[in-house]
């Protein structure tokens, strides 16, 4: 597979819920250990603050104990300093539109984190992001990753649900690489309401031998 340059729906039982402050007053969105300004009572954007102050921008922080969006239940575990795919992601600078939220995950099928990668390349001359992405388990069956079509929509990943690699789509896969680590992160805007409502979505992969995750995919996604 060709390498793509980098760019300089609630879980049960967890955090991702709306709530009340201790105030009585309407607190936003709760998604692991961090909660989102309300869309209703947003204050100041801090990025412009620090800009108007003459401050250094904020920093991307890893929201910690959030669950994923929703098309990837069960297929991913939170990423740590530890996770070899993940170096890069974890410093936050995937972040396109200069969020200062995210989350990243390493993608583990069947308890297997070193899988096969594959995809459907690019059109010949289109630079733009693979049309599909998906890795699995050695001999598994496919997991969708990406899709081109949820970056041409620009609705998030709103209404995204786990899908299965179509046969048309089948027999369009090119090689599959196998031995591939792969980590996934999420930038969120200030005033998310869901853990659906990413907004950059950028996928990562250490290819065995190597020492440097390459971007596989790099999507604008609202």
């Amino acid at each position: 597979m060709a390498k793509v340059k980098r760019s300089s729906g609630r879980a049960p039982g967890t955090r991702g819920a709306r709530r009340a402050s201790g105030a009585g007053e309407p607190a936003g969105f709760r998604l692991g250990d961090h909660t989102f300004d309300d869309a209703d009572s947003q204050g100041p954007d801090p990025r412009f603050a620090a800009i108007l102050s003459g401050r250094p921008m904020p920093k991307p922080r890893q929201i910690l104990g959030a669950p994923p969006p929703t098309y990837l239940d069960g297929f991913v575990r939170e990423s740590t300093r530890r996770s070899p795919a993940a170096k890069e992601l974890l410093r936050g600078r995937f972040c396109g539109h200069g969020e200062t939220t995210m989350t990243v995950f390493d993608v583990v099928i069947d308890g297997q984190t070193e899988l096969e990668l594959d995809g459907i390349g690019n059109d010949e001359g289109d630079e733009r992001n693979f049309p599909l992405v998906a890795a699995r388990r050695p001999g598994g069956e496919w997991v969708v990753l990406f899709r081109r079509a949820w970056e041409e929509s620009q609705e998030t990943l709103m209404g995204i649900k786990r899908s299965k690699v179509s046969k048309a789509e089948m027999k369009r896969l090119t090689e599959p690489t196998p031995g591939v680590q792969i980590s996934i992160g999420f930038e969120y805007p200030s005033d998310a309401d869901s853990r659906d409502c990413v907004t950059w979505l950028t996928i990562d992969a250490l290819f065995k031998g190597k020492s440097k995750p390459i971007c596989m995919v790099n999507a604008e996604l609202a």
